[in-house]
């Protein structure tokens, strides 16, 4: 069984793979299904809590990111259905390339919540300890 703590790391074994994928390997299908993963085990946070209430400050961070991350492949599913962003990015003459790749806004500042979530966790502990 999967507890809380499980899948917050997993989520950032997730985050991390993705980061690596895209910027060292351009495994950009890969990586992208990797930050879906991290989203996912996000959103199942609620689930394992409960109630909103009961989750910490950085464990909200987590679910807010997770929504703003999954926001953007919801995004990237809409513009595929209209017929922008489908396929080769490099053969969209007349499109802008924003509009191509929107998506990804939405998928980086996921990313940055999870990476406020970690520091405000740290610095929770850290300003814990005797």
């Amino acid at each position: 069984m999967i507890s809380a703590r499980g899948l917050i790391y997993a989520a950032y074994l997730f985050v991390i793979s993705s980061i690596l994928l895209t910027y060292v390997l351009k495994a950009f299908t890969a990586a992208e299904f990797l930050a879906v993963s991290a989203f996912v085990c996000g959103m199942l946070l609620l689930h394992f809590a409960g109630r909103w209430g009961s989750l910490s400050h950085s464990l909200r961070a987590i679910v807010v990111g997770s929504s703003v991350g999954l926001s953007g492949v919801l995004i990237k599913g809409v513009l595929v259905l209209l017929g922008i962003g489908a396929g080769d990015h490099a053969a969209h003459e007349g499109t802008h390339p924003l509009l191509v790749h929107i998506h990804h806004l939405f998928i980086n500042l996921g990313f940055l919540l999870f990476v406020y979530a970690a520091l405000a966790a740290a610095f929770s502990g850290w300003r814990t300890k005797p």
